[in-house]
């Protein structure tokens, strides 16, 4: 009996290891073949914003990598997190792919009943670039200096309102910290996406905004918005007069943001390291390199694992400041 039954367990073992076998190399040719059809690329902001600037900078480079076409697919809604639901709920093949700002491994913090888990429903595919955020004014208001504005918040509690580009997205967790850190009372006004709040800034309609360069700058040189100082603890390399918030007199203010691309939770680990190679290739592309360094961004170039640290350490970080500061984006 004894010898009958390590028989059929040496078969057991070696129908196993030849399924798993079978299985390995059936991944591997997948990964090979892929894509074998267009991938979408969801960003949950419409047109205009640093998010869909960002994907149609790369998007177009992986289409001409990977020959298949590559669908930018706009799906503005609840500050981002309506994108982010439908690729957490999509297959995870590689054809659904999801361009996010550093904001997005945070909104479990700052959102209840979040149908998805922004960490563990999600595969880091690449960190794309790190940016500093400027604080701009209408230039119609009095406001020149950080000390301006904390005077004038201070003056007016509650009646300073800035812009963002929605309920727990960079802007306005920049906002917040800023709030925390002067010790003021402002206004948060949510918008759909960063080109609708520049456009209700640049009317005057509300004071100011923390943004991205990307969709000021061109305001900030015609002189239709007036820059104050940036977020980061470095000076801007295209405005370097601009000081710091830091250096301005809040001490220990820093907000600095990046790009990414997530892919669902399960993706196989090969489509993904696909993935990643050619968007770090297109990154270093001379024209794309040029480009973004022309926008004030450092480029990452990223391994996935490289990434999932990267957003292990921001939950952490932001975990101690919500229980800080109670700050919520319901």
């Amino acid at each position: 009996m004894k010898q009958q039954l390590a028989a059929l367990f040496a078969v057991v073992l070696v129908f196993g290891a030849g399924s798993a076998g079978a299985a390995s190399k059936g991944m591997d040719r997948i990964a090979s073949d892929y894509p074998t059809k267009p991938v979408r690329m969801l960003i949950g902001f419409p047109p205009g914003g640093g998010n869909d600037a960002m994907a149609r900078t790369i998007g177009p480079k992986l289409a001409d990598k990977f020959g298949r076409g590559m669908v930018i697919d706009n799906r503005p809604g609840a500050g981002g997190n309506l994108a982010a639901d439908l690729t957490a709920k999509a297959p995870a093949d590689g054809y659904t792919i999801l361009l996010v700002s550093s904001s997005h491994p945070i909104q479990g913090l700052l959102k209840k009943n979040l149908p998805y888990d922004p960490y563990k429903d999600f595969a880091g595919v690449a960190q794309l670039v790190v940016y500093r955020s400027l604080l701009v004014v209408h230039p119609r208001q009095s406001m020149t200096t950080i000390q301006n504005v904390i005077d004038l918040a201070r003056a007016k509690p509650g009646q300073l309102n800035f812009a963002s580009s929605g309920n727990g997205t960079g802007s306005h967790l920049a906002g917040e910290l800023f709030r925390v850190a002067a010790n003021v009372n402002m206004t948060h006004v949510p918008y759909k996406g960063g080109g609708q709040a520049v456009l209700d800034l640049l009317a005057g309609r509300v004071e100011m905004m923390f943004s991205p360069l990307v969709p000021v700058y061109p305001q900030i040189k015609a002189q239709r918005l007036r820059p104050i100082a940036v977020t980061s603890n470095n000076r801007s390399r295209l405005l370097p007069e601009l000081p710091t918030i830091a250096e301005s007199g809040v001490q220990g203010y820093e907000f600095v943001s990046w790009y990414a691309v997530l892919a669902p939770a399960g993706t196989p680990k090969a489509i993904v390291a696909k993935l990643n190679a050619a968007i770090n290739e297109a990154l270093r592309l001379p024209d794309v390199t040029e480009k973004l360094q022309g926008q004030d961004m450092d480029i990452i170039n990223s391994t996935p694992q490289q990434f999932d640290g990267v957003r292990a350490a921001l939950l952490k970080k932001w975990e101690k400041i919500v229980k800080q500061t109670g700050i919520q984006a319901d």
